[in-house]
């Protein structure tokens, strides 16, 4: 994107951009409707914001360029924005001159990855099927980020503004570290690997306290949560193991079927019904290496009983025959 849409947009998500410029984008916002939405090809990105850029230094001067954007390049910043999977949202403004809170929503659809630096320098990888909130004020007084699915996280440690990061069930503070939370809304458990330092992990109620459940998950432990029961564990793994999709690893840990059909989905991007799903079945621990979804399918048949048919993006799946737990 072009270096001054982007810190543009970074001062008004900040709370730092001028009154001439908070017009501006918030102009932007009101305008902004779905038929902005279109995806260009990356040729087209850049031809649009390399001319986007000429034209800007042709039409103004330097020292009024900041105060002079047009409308139009707004609307092409949108069509970026919503390509990369970058959502901003406006809420309402309060009566006091406080900045308007905004939220960034970074995105990564099924069948894809994303890398994401935060403006504090932390980097975060968004496994498929993903996304991530930042609201315009992270990094004023603390550090906050919304997670639903599943990312790893390398935290750039800062004692004075803490990071946490929130699922709908639980928060995990940083306390100097790197690790992966998998909180996908659908499954049963929600994990917190960790690969180095510490993390802490608390549960928020209606009336917002806070029950602390474990103060200290350090290298190599896991810390899981079972979101019916509200029951939690804290075991040794190895961190490799919870992290193995950032190279491309599918992995399944004592995985139901129901589990098993989420990830395949999200991995593949196709859909999966299962039939005859009635009883309780195994649960299985596997991981391959970047295998074409038919591959898997013909394992996990092998392993379990299972009778599977794919079509195009579909992938019907038979329990009938499937081994009991």
């Amino acid at each position: 994107m072009n270096s001054r849409i982007k810190e543009l947009f970074a001062r008004y998500q900040s709370g730092k951009a001028s009154k001439q410029e908070t017009e501006l984008v918030e102009k932007w916002f009101a305008g902004f409707d779905d038929k902005q939405k279109e995806i260009l090809s990356e040729e087209e990105r850049a031809t649009l914001f390399n001319q986007m850029d000429q034209d800007m230094l042709n039409m103004f001067p330097d020292e009024q360029q900041q105060n002079r954007f047009g409308g139009w390049w707004m609307q092409a910043a949108a069509i970026l924005l919503a390509a990369s999977g970058i959502f901003l949202f406006k809420t309402q403004k309060s009566g006091n001159n406080t900045p308007a809170l905004t939220y960034t929503t970074v995105s990564a659809p099924n069948g894809v990855k994303k890398q994401w630096m935060l403006p504090d320098g932390t980097e975060v990888f968004i496994n498929s099927g993903s996304s991530i909130r930042i609201a315009s004020n992270f990094g004023v007084k603390n550090r906050e980020v919304d997670l639903t699915g599943e990312a790893y996280f390398q935290v750039k440690h800062n004692a004075l503004k803490p990071f946490s990061i929130r699922t709908n069930k639980l928060i995990i503070a940083d306390i100097g570290t790197s690790f992966n939370v998998k909180a996908y809304p659908a499954d049963e458990q929600i994990k917190v690997a960790v690969e180095s330092g510490i993390v802490s992990v608390s549960k928020s109620n209606a009336n917002l306290k806070v029950e602390s459940y474990a103060k200290s998950i350090t290298k190599n432990q896991q810390f899981t949560y079972n979101k019916q029961s509200q029951r939690h564990a804290l075991n040794t793994i190895r961190a490799s193991d919870a992290i193995a999709w950032k190279q491309n690893q599918l992995r399944f840990d004592d995985a139901s079927f129901e589990e098993i059909a989420g990830q395949l989905e999200r991995w593949y991007n196709v859909s999966v019904k299962l039939n005859h799903n009635t009883g309780h079945y195994r649960r299985y621990t596997l991981s391959f290496n970047n295998e074409p979804v038919g591959n898997v399918l013909k394992v996990l048949s092998s392993l379990s009983g299972i009778n599977y048919q794919i079509s195009n993006n579909s992938i019907s799946i038979n329990l009938k025959n499937c081994k009991k737990a």
